[in-house]
């Protein structure tokens, strides 16, 4: 069955209903400041995606998916009967990954305003994983990382993840007791910069601290 149209007339929530009895690809292009999407169905699951030609690790998965869910502008069309390259070996079942995106989206909105600053540092305070399912793919690539520290900027770039979702993972793993932030001023404590160092060499001239 051939499928094709705009995201301005159907949006991907209505989209994917349609093809979980399908196999073949979905290609989205002509997104807003975003590169081709591919992703590839069979049997009721996503068993890849693509972005800009090249295949995703499974945890850029939704935020790749939230992203287009909240696409206002770009085209589709669906292939039917296209395999991908590189195929995940499990995949994921199309309606709870949809279910999961639409709720993450949800609770992201609802904590934006207690999401963590950027810079702020997050060092872990337990070796426990998460029991949210939601945020493991992120704990697994992430921790090793936070093991010595790292900002939710930091853990953005290098992820892929945007930095909205780094932020609310964050704040799930703090949630959950497992990070806990560490104050910058105390990582800046051993090494004053240059205007400290004039101070002090005053202060021991003229006051004699």
């Amino acid at each position: 069955m051939a499928i094709f149209g705009n995201l301005q007339q159907i949006s991907l929530a209505d989209l994917m209903p349609l093809l979980k009895s399908q196999r073949g690809s979905l290609e989205i292009f002509n997104l807003d400041g975003q590169q081709p999407v591919t992703l590839y169905v069979d049997g009721g699951r996503l068993v890849a995606l693509y972005v800009g030609g090249k295949p995703v690790e499974d945890i850029v998965v939704r935020s790749v998916m939230n992203s287009l869910m909240a696409a206002k502008r770009g085209s589709f069309e669906f292939v039917p009967g296209v395999s991908p390259r590189h195929r995940h070996p499990n995949g994921w079942d199309l309606d709870r990954l949809m279910l999961s995106v639409v709720t993450i989206a949800d609770e992201m909105e609802e904590a934006e305003s207690r999401l963590p600053h950027l810079e702020t540092v997050f060092r872990l305070s337990s070796p426990l994983a998460p029991d949210d399912v939601r945020v493991h793919d992120f704990w697994e690539r992430a921790r090793h990382m936070l093991a010595s520290g790292a900002s939710a900027r930091e853990l953005s770039h290098r992820l892929g993840l945007s930095p909205k979702q780094t932020g609310f993972y964050l704040l799930k793993l703090r949630q959950a007791g497992l990070i806990e932030p560490v104050r910058v001023s105390s990582r800046r404590r051993s090494r004053p910069g240059l205007a400290g160092k004039l101070l002090g060499a005053l202060k021991r001239r003229f006051i004699g601290a």
